[in-house]
């Protein structure tokens, strides 16, 4: 989920939305979470770190792809004031992966003509001879679900088109599902278009909000099956720790299987925000719907570089030769960001980190 949509559950009420604009500390402590040791950050700060590129930039969603020898990323800020609508993509291109510029420099999509006052977590993929870009569109408060989920297209990745604001939504008839649906994924997978999601409902017996992450597919890159929940949190991860379930899926497609990386999502009350993404996890399956098996370690934490400390989320996978990289959103905690905010937002507290394993990490667990 994009950092500007926060939830909080109220165990016997409906979520109540709740934007992040404060920068006091909150009460209480998280988890702490062992990551594998196969998978490391690179450097000590983001490789694309607030107020670069852009003036006041905060960057985050990270989607990545490799384009004739170029690093292509598309990615998300806030573009008249910092932490406030509207969030939009961006796209940015680099030839190591690390040190980017914008191309082109302006947003690729608006809220123009759109229920949303922000587009954030865009998801790129080439099918069909089109770019696709999916995304989380933020509506504005008051509405019944706080997001929905949209679609563009592009004929070179550079010029967008929304296609249909509200692709995929929220369904109060289908309990895990009944809040929200957002941060879209999505991959090519034996010739056919998956569409991962995080979808958020109650939770029977209270606690933290439901959050798992569903899929719907399309042969034509129109149409889509319903979406059908297909990963809920492993022990590894339980309710009664506060944590929520899983959050900003990406994917992909690899010897015959698609594998599955996603935020885990906490809830703690009285924290600062109270919901908040601590680590990345990895999941795999042969067909992309049934049978996904979870890996027993978490492959980054919270707790593994001090500008993380706030929040670790929005994986973006890519494979090149043995190796696989991994590009994530990060923060400092709220508390924290005084400094950030004492620069003009600028600094090393909020931005895109980059990771590292080798393939065989895939397999491992």
């Amino acid at each position: 989920m994009g950092w500007k949509a926060k939830l909080v559950l109220l165990t016997s009420v409906p979520l109540v939305w709740w934007y992040w604009t404060q920068v006091s500390g909150g009460s209480g402590e998280r988890p702490e979470i062992t990551s594998s040791p196969q998978w490391q950050m690179v450097g000590d700060a983001p490789v694309l770190q607030a107020g670069s590129l852009r003036d006041q930039a905060l960057w985050n969603d990270p989607s990545v792809l490799k384009l004739e020898g170029q690093y292509v990323m598309y990615l998300t800020t806030s573009t008249e004031k910092p932490f406030e609508p509207p969030i939009l993509p961006f796209r940015a291109v680099s030839s190591d992966g690390s040190t980017w510029q914008l191309s082109p420099d302006a947003p690729l999509l608006s809220v123009d003509g759109g229920p949303y006052v922000s587009v954030e977590t865009p998801s790129v993929v080439r099918f069909g001879g089109e770019w696709h870009m999916f995304f989380t569109g933020i509506y504005p408060g008051g509405a019944d679900t706080p997001m929905g989920i949209g679609h563009a297209t592009s004929a070179d990745g550079v010029e967008w088109k929304v296609q249909t604001w509200e692709l995929f939504l929220h369904d109060p008839g289908e309990p895990w599902r009944s809040y929200l649906v957002g941060e879209p994924g999505a991959v090519v997978h034996n010739g056919r278009l998956h569409v991962y999601m995080s979808a958020v409902g109650g939770r029977p017996g209270g606690g933290p909000p439901a959050q798992s992450l569903a899929l719907a597919v399309s042969s034509d890159g129109i149409t889509f099956s319903r979406p059908e929940r297909i990963l809920t949190q492993s022990d590894l991860f339980p309710a009664e720790q506060g944590f929520a379930g899983y959050s900003s899926p990406a994917a992909l497609s690899h010897n015959a299987r698609v594998h599955l990386f996603y935020s885990v999502a906490h809830w703690l009350p009285g924290g600062n925000p109270e919901w908040t993404q601590i680590a990345i996890h990895h999941a795999s399956s042969a067909d992309g719907l049934n049978a996904f098996s979870q890996d027993q370690t978490a492959l980054l934490s919270y707790t593994d570089r001090v500008w993380t400390e706030g929040e670790v989320l929005a994986p973006s996978p890519l494979i090149e030769g043995d190796e696989i990289k991994l590009w994530f959103g990060g923060h400092v905690p709220n508390s924290a960001l005084q400094p950030l905010i004492m620069r003009g937002i600028s600094g090393p507290e909020f931005g895109i980190g980059l990771a590292r394993a080798p393939l065989s990490a895939l397999s491992a667990q």
